[in-house]
This record gives C-alpha cells, sequence and structure tokens, in this order.
C-alpha cells in the first residue's frame, strides 16, 4: 500500500555538489510517500540555473537546501531533465534539517 504523507514546495532552493554551491532550483516540489517498510522522497523542479553547465544533466547526486524551510533533501539523484526550459524530476535519499550554522 503507498501512503502519501506531506508534500513540501519552496520558490527558490540552493543546489549543492560534492559540498560546493553550484547553483538553483526554481519552483521545487517534493513529496515524502511510504511503500514497503520506508519512505521514498520525489519530487520536481520548474528550472535547474546553474553556472557549470557540465552539471545540468540527469544522474547527479546533488543536495537541494530549502532555504524558506530549513530542510535538505540528501542525495538527490536529477532523474531527467529537458534541456530548452531546464526543467526535471529527482529523487532523494532522505530528508533531514538544516543546520543554521552552516548558513
Amino acid at each position: 500500500m503507498i501512503k502519501m504523507e506531506r508534500t513540501c514546495s519552496s520558490l527558490k532552493c540552493d543546489v549543492v555538489y560534492n559540498g560546493e554551491l553550484i547553483g538553483k532550483m526554481e519552483g521545487v516540489s517534493v513529496t515524502q510517500w511510504f511503500l514497503k517498510n520506508h519512505y521514498n522522497y520525489t519530487g520536481a523542479f520548474s528550472r535547474f540555473i546553474t553556472d557549470k553547465p557540465e552539471l545540468s544533466r540527469s544522474g547527479i547526486k546533488v543536495d537541494i537546501i530549502f532555504n524558506d524551510r530549513n530542510i535538505v533533501a540528501k542525495d538527490a539523484c536529477i532523474g531527467w531533465i529537458r534541456n530548452p526550459t531546464k526543467n526535471g524530476t529527482f529523487s532523494a535519499k532522505s530528508i533531514e534539517y538544516a543546520d543554521k550554522k552552516n548558513k
């Protein structure tokens, strides 16, 4: 049985790759759902803006920081990115509270 738990969205999120801020995501939403004894986190974004075009691709693992919610989608794997508009999907390994000391 799939059980939807909660959803969260943000207009702008920071994107971190290997500890380095590489860009922003706009229009981000994430859904937490429960299936087969563990939580899954899937989401979508309307635009991924980065200064490093080589990192704007599917398959990379990033941390997505929801600054207005103080949460982080850890190890989010980009599922796909549509080329001209840069919108796409991701699935995260976990969601954690953001550490305010690092800001």
